[in-house]
């Protein structure tokens, strides 16, 4: 392991040292990994330069993909994945409730970010493009690929919602969502008030109440005083 882990090191600091060029991963390099170690490549590309994708394509053991992962600090981005989203990160599906990064592994980078806004909903929406082959297969359409041209194309939209999807939908079905998300931000709220303990007038003090409580507290501290002197005045008796 030593043996690895020193000109792995190296390769790590040579990528890190290099300009940050968004790099990908090619996936018809990595036809013999195994699918979990597949699903990382695709998942990190999207933050990893071009040096580090050359290295990470290199390795050839799944503990070296983790090793390489955990020194350039993706690891624990893997590991803060919530339990019920990480089949669906695994599986590539942008849903309801995903944060950014999570959307990110799924899809990379969205080719355009648009910001919105409808009285309080304020939102990101990102774009994405997705190539559909003849069997009916949707892919991600990435910069220079060989079947565009004979592909239909098919674009979604997901909307971000301080930092969490709310919604994807297709290209031409986002009438009403900027008003869905309006009336469950009204339910949140409403629920949200209806949570809240509620105080009878029964139950609310008074300023009678309060002074009741003050003259109480004071009684009780003068007879507390009187016993300390009437306990001070027969020990000294005592002693005498």
């Amino acid at each position: 392991m030593k043996r690895w882990l020193s000109p792995l090191i190296l390769l790590l600091c040579m990528a890190v040292a290099t300009p940050a060029l968004a790099g990908q991963v090619n996936m018809k390099k990595l036809k013999k990994w195994p699918d979990s170690d597949k699903v990382l490549a695709r998942s990190f590309d999207v933050w990893m330069t071009d040096d580090e994708v050359k290295v990470f394509e290199k390795l050839t053991s799944t503990e070296e993909r983790q090793q390489f992962l955990e020194q350039a600090g993706y690891w624990q981005m893997w590991k803060g994945i919530e339990d019920e989203m990480m089949p669906l990160v695994v599986k590539g599906d942008v849903v309801k409730g995903m944060n950014q990064d999570e959307v990110y592994m799924c899809w990379d980078k969205p080719v355009k970010i648009r910001k919105d806004f409808k009285k309080d909903a304020y939102v990101d929406i990102l774009y994405y493009t997705f190539e559909i082959d003849r069997k009916g297969n949707e892919f991600l359409l990435v910069e220079g690929s060989p079947t565009a041209y004979k592909n239909d194309e098919v674009t979604y939209y997901v909307y971000m919602d301080n930092g969490t999807v709310f919604a994807v939908v297709e290209a031409g079905q986002e009438e009403g969502v900027l008003d869905d998300l309006l009336e469950e931000k009204k339910k949140a709220a409403e629920e949200k008030d209806a949570a809240r303990p509620v105080v009878s007038e029964d139950d609310a003090p008074s300023w009678d109440d309060a002074g009741e409580a003050k003259e109480g507290d004071a009684k009780e501290g003068d007879a507390k005083e009187g016993d300390a002197k009437e306990g001070d005045a027969k020990a000294k008796e005592a002693s005498d």
